[in-house]
């Protein structure tokens, strides 16, 4: 076997190889023998047919590219190995001729970081405070949540919920696609409508009906609308007025299903707000931080590394809508876009991940943060997992345990408590 080793830009490596049939035997005797598994031929059981009755029967080019399948992943490995070779993602393979066999790969490798400055960053904590407008507010919701509807005669007025039948016409009279709704449900004041349109509702009683004239906003998220003057006609059907709950002692014993009065549930929700802004604030400062190290961290990586990122990204999104019940297809033909338009895009986030975590990395081993078995095995106590109970699931979690208490410390240092 002979190999070419040859830097390139952008933290690659190439290597071509130029491989003797001797080089990989056992991979072609190997590769024979699964093909002859599906293969009939009389006289011989599968998978057991002689390597030179094989090629006679499927020839050999089939035999050589079934066995590269094999052959090439050894032979970089060894040579990755030899030469002390950090790759951090999947090289990019090219058979370049079979007879003599010969194949070249590019291989993307570990870069060199600068994250210069970073030690002066001291991210500063905002004061953290609830007062009672906003527990007032929290008690609102409450109320939203149960509130109840009372039909009315009287004209519509903000905060009453409406059925109404709409349509929307051009300056020929003609329907617009997707204006036409009968018996839609509506909150005026929750401004789920094109601006106006709630407005124009406002003063009617049920069973009047209205035209009126509104002009879409530039930027409204439906192109064909934009800046689109419509001609609506609107029919009430149904006027509601909100029954919002009384907030006293026996609602409060009632919601919360135990004896509570009124000041033990602002208490409570005046604690509930104390922690969610607390837990806010923080996540605001480690976002800070890492903005920072970001745009302090100086790497020239791989295309072929920022392209395995794209695939991650791409690929968490179309779990998530799978997740949700929605086809990534449909989402294409919604945002009339190709999918290597949508990975065009995906670029910059892709990027900016790679950055941060080379950055951080780099950051770690200058700072020289250290998790131990201990705090791992403390953590893990935290979360109620017995280490009597070694199991590979446990193995799985350490490793994770150890990425973010390694982050968490780091950012100990950085974030102002």
């Amino acid at each position: 076997m002979e190999f070419n080793l040859k830097k390139l830009p952008k933290s690659e490596a190439e290597i071509t190889v130029e491989l003797l049939e001797n080089d990989f035997k056992k991979d072609l005797t190997g590769a024979a023998e699964e093909i002859s598994k599906e293969v009939k031929i009389s006289g011989f059981r599968p998978g057991k047919v002689p390597y030179d009755v094989m090629i006679q029967h499927v020839g050999k080019e089939m035999i050589v590219n079934h066995a590269l399948d094999t052959a090439i992943p050894r032979i970089l490995t060894e040579i990755i190995k030899k030469e002390k070779l950090q790759v951090v993602a999947r090289p990019k393979v090219e058979v370049v001729s079979l007879e003599p066999l010969k194949f070249k790969a590019v291989l993307p490798l570990y870069p060199e970081i600068k994250v210069t400055g970073y030690e002066k960053i001291k991210i500063k904590a905002k004061d953290v405070k609830i007062e009672d407008k906003d527990v007032d507010e929290a008690i609102k919701n409450v109320q939203k949540e149960l509130v109840t509807w009372k039909p009315v005669e009287e004209a519509t007025a903000k905060g009453d919920k409406v059925e109404i039948d709409c349509e929307g016409f051009d300056d020929g009279g003609a329907t617009l696609d997707g204006t036409k709704s009968v018996n839609h449900p509506l909150v005026i004041g929750d401004k789920m409508m094109v601006p106006g349109f709630e407005d124009n509702i406002v003063g009617l009683k049920k069973g009047e009906e209205k035209d009126f004239d509104l002009t879409f906003p530039k930027d409204y998220h439906k192109k064909n609308f934009q800046d689109k003057k419509v001609k609506f006609h609107v029919k009430v059907n149904q006027v509601m007025r909100p029954n919002l709950p009384v907030i006293d002692d026996e609602f409060v014993s009632k919601y919360l299903g135990e004896k509570k009065t009124l000041a033990d549930f602002r208490t409570t929700i005046h604690e509930d707000l104390t922690t969610y802004r607390q837990n806010q604030e923080k996540k605001r400062q480690e976002n800070e931080l890492l903005e920072k190290f970001v745009s302090l961290t100086n790497v020239d990586f791989s295309d072929i590394l920022l392209e395995e990122e794209v695939d991650y990204i791409l690929a968490e999104m179309k779990h998530d809508m799978s997740h949700h019940g929605l086809k990534f297809e449909d989402y294409l033909v919604h945002m009339k876009k190709t999918e290597k338009e949508i990975r065009d895009e995906l670029k910059k986030e892709a990027e900016k991940r790679i950055r941060l975590r080379f950055g951080l990395n780099e950051i770690m081993e200058k700072e020289k943060i250290e998790v131990t078995d201990k705090d791992i095995e403390e953590e893990m106590k935290k979360l109620g997992f017995d280490k009597a109970k070694e199991n590979k699931d446990n193995e799985n979690l350490k490793a994770r345990l150890f990425n973010q208490l390694r982050i968490s410390k780091l950012f100990d240092r950085f974030i102002e408590k």
